[in-house]
């Protein structure tokens, strides 16, 4: 009795062990599988964005106007491999994911979204300028702008001089402001008064800015006809051949001319009989 009651006891003990491991490894399971669905969400939500900056990217080259230029602004460098250290975060040692190239592409696209994003911000600086000061800036037609304009600007305080600066130097970036320096151009104040004009210096520095006009593209050469050969062959002609009429061979006359049918099998009887004999 005593060693059927040890015997019990030791599988009781064995199979409380059991089950506490078995809910020890489902716990971790249940995490596991939580940190897989984190990392589906953060990827599915950088592939989001991923697709959002290549519209951006694709609306901007599309929509390109006047106030398109082939500078940018310098702005601040964001720190390499945003997507990088935002998936390091997530990651757990106890789950890896293979490397695809689905995961390479926020990577490789962050500089374009960059891009897109300092020229979105350009843009509506510039637009808010514009509809602040209407009388001054317009980019349908810009008009050349008073020296030192940026500094009252921030004086009159009605934009932030960061929105100034950002705004304003992508307005006088822009193709259409730097053709309109021309020389002696009038300049315009705040007021959209005239006060001083574009020099000759201003003027070429201005001309220099903008993109060397393309050239008109050649015409492809015709093809050269073939000249003619001075010594050329004369062509054979074949020399008329000489064909003598042939001479008529007159038949003798026949015996059976003049005669009826009955007499020509007459005639023709006597001749047999001529030939037996």
């Amino acid at each position: 009795m005593t060693d059927s009651k040890l015997k019990n006891l030791g599988t009781l003990e064995l199979t409380q062990k059991l089950s506490e491991r078995i809910k020890t490894q489902q716990n971790l399971l249940i995490r596991q599988q939580q940190q897989v669905d984190t990392l589906r969400q953060e990827h599915q939500r950088l592939k989001q964005q991923v697709e959002q900056g290549r519209s951006q990217n694709f609306i901007d080259n599309q929509n390109q106007d006047i106030m398109t230029s082939n500078s940018e602004l310098p702005t601040t460098q964001a720190t390499p491999n945003l997507a990088q250290a935002e998936l390091s975060e997530t990651t757990s040692p106890l789950v890896s994911e293979p490397v695809t190239s689905e995961s390479v592409t926020p990577q490789i696209s962050a500089a374009q979204r960059k891009k897109a994003k300092s020229r979105a911000a350009n843009r509506a600086a510039v637009e808010l300028i514009c509809e602040t000061y209407p009388q001054t800036f317009c980019f349908a037609k810009p008009r050349p702008l008073k020296i030192g304009i940026q500094e009252d600007l921030v004086a009159d305080g009605k934009l932030s001089q960061t929105k100034i600066k950002r705004g304003l130097a992508s307005y006088v970036r822009a193709f259409g402001y730097l053709k309109s320096q021309t020389d002696a151009a009038p300049r315009i104040n705040l007021l959209g008064e005239e006060q001083g004009f574009v020099t000759a210096d201003e003027a070429a520095h201005a001309l220099t800015k903008l993109p060397a006009p393309r050239k008109p593209n050649k015409p492809r050469p015709s093809a050269k006809k073939r000249p003619e050969q001075v010594f050329s062959k004369p062509k054979r002609t074949q020399a008329p051949i000489d064909r003598k009429p042939a001479a008529k061979v007159e038949k003798a006359p026949s015996p059976f001319d003049g005669l009826n049918e009955g007499q020509r099998m007459a005639t023709k009887l006597d001749l047999l009989l001529k030939k037996n004999r």
